[in-house]
């Protein structure tokens, strides 16, 4: 099981693949007591908001990439899309 924090979410997947196949690149760490990771779930007061502040740079440099900015930075709070 793993806190996924950008969804917000618990996950919990069966699978025997090498570190470097996994369905994520975030940093894992091994353990017999899922009690920790549930409780880092449970005191997320906003699960799936990730604030600004936080949030990298995508790599690649895609096309659009500034225009997305630009299309949130232009909504108001609470403005659908």
């Amino acid at each position: 099981m793993r806190h996924d924090p950008q969804a917000g979410q618990l996950r919990c997947s069966t699978g025997s693949v090498a570190a470097d196949a996994l369905p994520f690149r975030a940093a894992y760490g091994v353990c017999d007591d899922l009690g920790p990771v549930v409780e880092v779930f449970l005191a997320d007061r906003d699960p799936g908001v990730i604030g600004w502040a936080d949030l990298a740079e995508a790599r690649g440099g895609g096309e659009g990439t500034a225009a997305a900015r630009s299309a949130v930075r232009g909504r108001g709070a609470g403005t659908a899309p």
